[in-house]
């Protein structure tokens, strides 16, 4: 019995348990009826803290709403493969602090709502080349330094439940190796939760192992499961221990409370809503990455602009697989930058007139402008509503009772209590844009040369099941950019993309802005960013290379050789390989511009405490994501440079902030084989911090003294 979902275990009535019902997926229900979020990948690139929680809260409800009990996500893998089909779904980039961070807010806000998270994929899911039968060869220092973190920070989070992917760890299946999955993550790090099994992914009666439910069948946890029990293989212990996990998770979470709400009929639910677009397009602005700006960006509103590629009427807004949404709409490029260039601002998708005809939400900000009008109000929603039918395009919503409408945004001031955004009535489309979809160069350069600005989409996509034969974009796109980059030098490109790509074009082009899988508002996202109603921080969670496999990976590393991909690099991912030999891409992990200029200064280390002062020395008010790296003692046998701290802060146009970080034991430790736990390293530790990996303002050092271990970064 399914009901319609992914997996179902039906209710057993006469003991009053409920169904559990299943679905996919890592960003957002999958059948119909919900909202196209952003991708994983995508909402990493906010690096923040409330965004990731906005995001998982809202998922969330909306499984709920659909009667799902069990949401199959977040995804959580490190990005060890460039070309890896599923790392668009994936929300740890190529970090695994990052990754560790930015689950826990995710998972919380998923289960904030009577809904059990499943983090997947353990462990070292990395490819999909023969992902149901390649062996991945991991060390164990590996494992817990780079691919562990992520469920580490699940297993802080309290997440219910885990999903064992389908390859082998070491020669044995990731559901029935009890290193990984009853050693290593039950024993180890705590995880008090159940583990189930991929789809299909079971390949014995493994409960001794540390499997407690077999998915989406009973093959071998059913008969055979009673059959191991009657000969004593398995004891009433074990399945015990394995139902506990289960039922304490659904008590915990509220399962129990909801009965009525888990019989099927739910399933479809429309429970898209006009404040879950809201946030789909905010997250999705968030995200976005200026890779490069000479200027040209902002844009003002009534430039004569061309639209150039078929992503300008038919985006790109989703990977496939499981992780895939069907949106209920899209808006495209075309649709809203028409709108917006005639100076109001695009409504999102499923907003109409009898509510909100649209709004973004701005919270501790004040949009400080005059004259603006005072009309009385009771929350930023009302404020937008009112304001936006009287005309006006920003409002900021003063609690308890008052709303300030504005025809600009004016300057953005941080304030505690305020909330501040945009709203308008649906103006007429229109608004001095020449769209271009076709193929041909010499077209799409004519066009270009004959507005004031261009602007060229770009896309390539990838799914579960594959992994991708390219970083590289279509060659027929690429040839397109080229003839408008060299007729129109005031050329911007904007990209979709499932993970690191190739920017060929960047060197040329007056600016570049990459969206990863943007989701269903799409082209209300980055007509906010163009045109400065956002002012872009989204960060890259992976490194942008200069060519294809620019890590040099030899096919016994990948796709593997004989059915085993081996993991020879072993802690030298991503950027720590780009440091470790001296190598710079074409964009650092973790880089990211903005419209506004942001200087640090007083680089501050007392103990286990930096701090950093920054200022906002040009431009409007803006986000900055301040990062902290450390280069541990040389003995210590590890990258040169490591992320251990970030904060993502809104600073005032003229402003300045203190960052402070305070680091733990875990972040000056290393996985020790011999003891099978984290020791602190003692020695002299470099400090590094700046906007990027690449980008490092201010340099210092630390003493570590400290002995000690730490059993796991939980």
């Amino acid at each position: 019995k399914s009901d319609g979902y992914v997996g179902n275990t039906p209710a057993i009535p006469e003991l009053g348990i409920p169904p559990l019902n299943l679905n996919d997926g890592p960003q957002g229900f999958r059948s119909g009826g919900s909202t196209c979020w952003p991708s994983g990948l995508t909402v990493a690139a906010t690096w923040d803290i409330g965004c990731m929680n906005d995001w998982g809260t809202a998922m969330g409800q909306e499984f709920f709403g659909k009667g799902a009990n069990v949401q199959l996500g977040p995804g959580l893998c490190v990005a060890r493969i460039p070309k890896n089909g599923r790392n668009f779904e994936y929300l740890s980039g190529e970090d695994p602090f990052l990754g560790f961070t930015l689950v826990q807010p995710v998972i919380r806000g998923i289960q904030s709502q009577g809904v059990i998270a499943n983090a997947k994929h353990y462990v070292n899911n990395n490819q999909e080349t023969d992902r149901g039968s390649i062996s991945e060869l991991v060390d164990e220092r590996t494992r817990f330094e780079i691919y562990y973190p992520p469920f580490m920070g699940a297993v802080a989070a309290e997440v219910g439940s885990i999903m064992c992917s389908y390859n082998k760890i070491n020669d044995v299946w990731s559901c029935e190796n009890n290193e990984t999955l009853a050693t290593d993550f039950k024993g180890r790090m705590g995880f008090q939760g159940w583990v189930m099994s991929d789809w299909g992914a079971t390949h014995s009666t493994s409960i001794n192992q540390g499997l407690d439910q077999e998915m989406p069948s009973g093959f071998f946890m059913g008969q055979k499961l009673i059959d191991a029990v009657n000969s004593g293989s398995v004891t009433m212990e074990k399945i015990d221990d394995s139902v506990t996990r289960i039922l304490t998770q659904m008590y915990k979470f509220g399962v129990f409370d909801h009965m009525s709400q888990w019989n099927g009929s739910a399933h479809s639910n429309d429970v898209t809503s006009a404040a879950h677009s809201i946030l789909a397009r905010n997250l999705s602005a968030a995200a976005t990455v200026l890779l490069k700006n000479n200027g040209i960006l902002p844009l003002k509103a009534g430039l004569e602009i061309a639209l150039i590629g078929g992503d300008a009427t038919s985006p790109t807004v989703h990977g496939g697989g499981s992780g895939q949404v069907d949106p209920m709409y899209v808006i495209s490029p075309d649709h809203a930058i028409r709108i917006r260039n005639t100076g109001k601002m695009p409504p999102c998708g499923n907003c109409n007139s009898s509510g909100p005809i649209n709004c973004t939400y701005e919270k501790g900000t004040d949009y400080y402008v005059k004259p603006s009008e005072e009309i009385p109000g009771t929350s930023p929603e009302d404020c937008c509503s009112k304001c936006g039918s009287k005309g006006h395009n920003y409002f900021t919503y003063v609690p308890t009772d008052a709303c300030w409408c504005h025809d600009q945004v004016g300057a953005k001031i941080p304030h505690p209590t305020y909330t501040s955004g945009s709203c308008s009535s649906t103006p007429a489309s229109g608004g001095n844009v020449t769209t271009y979809t076709g193929s041909d160069p010499t077209t799409a350069a004519e066009t270009a040369k004959a507005a004031d600005v261009a602007i060229v989409f770009l896309s390539t996509s990838s799914s579960e099941g594959s992994d991708r034969k390219s970083l590289d974009f279509d060659s027929g796109m690429l040839a397109v950019a080229k003839a408008v980059i060299q007729a129109q030098p005031k050329t911007v490109v904007v990209t979709v993309n499932p993970g690191a790509v190739l920017t060929p074009f960047s060197d040329d082009a007056a600016a570049v802005l990459t969206m990863f899988m943007p989701g269903l508002e799409m082209g209300n996202a980055i007509s906010d960013v163009l045109f400065g109603d956002v002012n872009p921080s989204g960060r890259l969670p992976l490194t942008f290379p200069n060519v294809d496999n620019e890590e040099g990976f030899t096919p016994q590393q990948w796709p593997g050789v004989n059915g085993r991909a081996n993991y020879t690099e072993k802690l030298l991912i991503g950027y720590r390989y780009y440091n470790a030999k001296n190598i710079t891409p074409k964009f650092c992990f973790g880089h990211g511009a903005s419209y506004s200029t942001f200087e640090y200064s007083n680089l501050k280390i007392e103990g286990m405490t930096v701090s950093v002062d920054v200022q906002n020395t040009k431009g409007p008010s803006g986000n900055e994501v301040v990062q902290l790296y450390l280069g541990f003692p040389s003995s210590a046998g590890e990258p040169p440079k490591q992320l251990k701290g970030f904060q993502r802060v809104m600073i005032a146009a003229g402003g300045s902030t203190t960052v402070t970080f305070n680091l733990k034991l875990q972040d000056v430790a290393t996985f020790d084989t011999d003891i099978h736990m984290f020791k602190a390293i003692q020695g002299t530790f470099e400090v590094f911090v700046g906007p990027s990996s690449c980008d490092i303002r201010l340099t210092g050092s630390l003493q570590q003294t400290t002995t000690g271990t730490v059993q796991t970064w939980v």
